[in-house]
């Protein structure tokens, strides 16, 4: 069941990080940790609803799913923008061009973009156009090892699955605040000082349901994600303990979903919203290269009315590649050998 609050969510997170990118809110790098939250949250449901259920999971089935919702579209915009790239970056930049290319197909540029150096938050003159597949790259990390991890512990009972998750959530929070302040760039980038951001979110699932309403929840997650968004920068530490704030802030707004204000659900309900998180997924994968690509053709900084109009090309694409490439293939039939296949 679509929850539209977390569609709004999603559209906020989505957009944050483009208005980042775009240099119009110093903060919005926050976004990514929005759907980190997301993600844990809607992902560590999925599996144990499976597992309550049948008793266990179909881990082919798991895998199939998740190559048909995120493998089509990102190779799309992939390849898209390598062809592009390879048009309008000079020739003396192909050799690294292609080194992250591969780094991003491969779903290892995190690593290798810290091994690299790439500062994401303080990017250099001519930035690599993949260089926010990042944090895709920590996603599908995640999926990969999170559903074996949970099959594990399911075996001793929901009791056990909660402590390992609180544990592993505390051990990476922990390594993140540390790691952040001796080598900020795998900080930022590794999926173990990332892992307590998804972490938080499968924490939700155990919170104990109340029919008390909290209030302040939703305002104090609001407050968190502004705070964060505009008083945050690219000289931030980051992750560290500076992403408890974008974080709890998430978890807050998940946690009292029922108790929104009405100014809250009317927003994220609104048609706009919903749409906009329909398509959050493909607009994260298109804003950056409508941003930087432009910018390198022309040799100089964008103005400020050329990075809006790059911000309304990324929506549009965003709702092209969803309606024509993520939509068909995410509910198309397909056998798992030609899935397989596809995603090879």
């Amino acid at each position: 069941m679509r929850i539209t609050q977390i569609q709004g969510l999603r559209a906020v997170a989505a957009i944050l990080v483009t208005v980042f990118h775009a240099r119009l809110v110093p903060g919005g790098f926050i976004g990514v940790d929005i759907f980190y939250v997301i993600s844990g949250y809607l992902i560590t449901g999925l599996i144990l609803r499976e597992i309550e259920k049948t008793g266990t999971l179909d881990l082919r089935s798991f895998y199939q799913r998740r190559i048909k919702r995120l493998l089509p579209t990102s190779v799309f915009v992939l390849f898209v923008t390598a062809i592009f790239a390879w048009i309008l970056f000079p020739p003396i930049t192909r050799d690294a061009l292609g080194r992250d290319l591969f780094a991003a197909a491969a779903y290892i540029s995190n690593y290798l973009f810290a091994l690299w150096e790439n500062d994401y938050q303080n990017l250099n003159a001519t930035p690599s156009p993949f260089i926010h597949y990042w944090s895709l790259a920590v996603e599908e990390q995640f999926y990969l090892v999170w559903p074996l991890f949970i099959i594990f512990l399911a075996r001793y009972g929901k009791k056990v699955i909660f402590a390992g998750i609180a544990i592993t959530t505390l051990l990476s929070l922990a390594f993140s605040i540390y790691l952040t302040q001796v080598a900020p760039i795998w900080a930022f980038y590794s999926l173990p000082t990332r892992a307590w951001e998804l972490g938080f979110g499968a924490l939700l699932l155990f919170l104990p349901q109340t029919k008390k309403k909290i209030r302040i929840l939703p305002w104090l997650g609001f407050f968190g994600i502004a705070i964060s968004s505009f008083n945050f920068n690219e000289n931030t530490a980051f992750p560290g303990k500076n992403a408890l704030m974008p974080v709890l802030a998430t978890v807050f707004l998940i946690a009292s979903i029922k108790y929104w204000p009405p100014l809250f659900n009317d927003l994220a309900n609104s048609r706009l919203s919903q749409w906009l998180g329909a398509i959050s997924y493909p607009l994260y994968l298109w804003h950056w290269p409508a941003l930087v690509l432009p910018s390198s053709a022309m040799g100089r900084p964008l103005r400020f009315y050329e990075r809006f109009l790059c911000i309304l090309l990324t929506i549009v694409l965003a709702h092209l590649t969803s309606k024509f490439v993520e939509e068909p293939l995410r509910h198309k039939s397909l056998a798992p050998r030609t899935i397989y296949k596809g995603a090879a």
